[in-house]
């Protein structure tokens, strides 16, 4: 289970995994202690969820500088639930951070060796996983909705280590942070189907509802797709933490009903 912090003014999510790594900054946002209002209130992170503007770069303020990090120093992509991963580094760094017409295109992964750059990832019931090699001393995070899952985002971060960064699959650690868990997942048989197609093991990710339904299980998709990759179970956390059903700690797209805010993971080697 995640360790909840109080940091300053707000609440903040962290793997045990992750912080028994030295050298790591790493943190999972929860709706508490922002400046927002509303259905947005109040730490909200979505630059383009309709919130204010102003409100939303104070809250991304705030959080990155409770965490340590200058943001400056960090770098979102545009996510668009695809499996596009972007190899960044400091010539990268801020965009996308306060303005989001910045953010890089059509990206829902990023991945550094460098120390100082920030990697930040937003979700709402959407699944974020964070990835750290502590040997090769590389990080990354993706953003992974259903189509991402089943586009196997999580499984090519690891094999976009391997290939560019001389990590070892086995090395890697992970952190599956807050999102919707299979008890609150349900989706329809076109959804259901492609899952079928993309996993060996849909069998244990779906729990049928009626003739055209089921629950999904993204949590253990993403997990299984993982050891699939080379990764080693025991280095890899999965937060527990479910966003629709605690939906006063996290945004949740499908508990308010589309109109909400972002949580946001944050991942820097010092």
């Amino acid at each position: 289970m995640f360790q909840r912090q109080i940091q300053g003014r707000l609440e903040i999510y962290k793997s045990p995994l992750l912080l028994n790594q030295r050298g790591l900054v790493h943190g999972f946002s929860s709706r508490a202690g922002g400046f927002s209002s509303g259905v947005y209130s109040s730490l909200n992170l979505g630059l383009t969820s309709g919130d204010a503007l102003m409100d939303v770069r104070q809250n991304r303020m705030l959080f990155a500088t409770t965490l340590g990090i200058g943001p400056e120093r960090v770098v979102c992509g545009r996510q668009v639930h695809s499996t596009h991963i972007a190899q960044v580094g400091k010539a990268q760094a801020g965009r996308g951070f306060l303005d989001a017409a910045q953010a890089l295109p059509d990206t829902d992964g990023l991945v550094t060796n460098e120390r100082g750059v920030a990697l930040l990832t937003l979700y709402a019931d959407c699944v974020p996983v964070l990835f750290y090699d502590p040997v090769q001393k590389v990080i990354g995070v993706c953003h992974c909705g259903w189509r991402g899952t089943v586009g196997k985002i999580a499984a090519k971060m690891v094999q976009c280590m391997v290939q560019h960064y001389g990590c070892q699959a086995e090395q890697i650690c992970a952190a599956i942070g807050p999102s919707i868990s299979r008890t609150a997942y349900e989706v329809d048989q076109p959804v259901l189907e492609q899952f079928r197609q993309a996993f060996s093991f849909a069998d244990q990710l779906i729990t049928p509802v009626d003739a055209t339904h089921g629950k999904v299980d993204l949590w253990e998709a993403n997990r299984l797709q993982l050891i699939e990759a080379g990764m080693v179970p025991d280095r890899i956390d999965v937060s527990g933490l479910c966003t629709f059903q605690h939906n006063r700690t996290f945004f949740s797209h499908r508990a308010d009903q589309g109109n909400t805010g972002r949580n946001g993971a944050l991942l820097m080697m010092l």
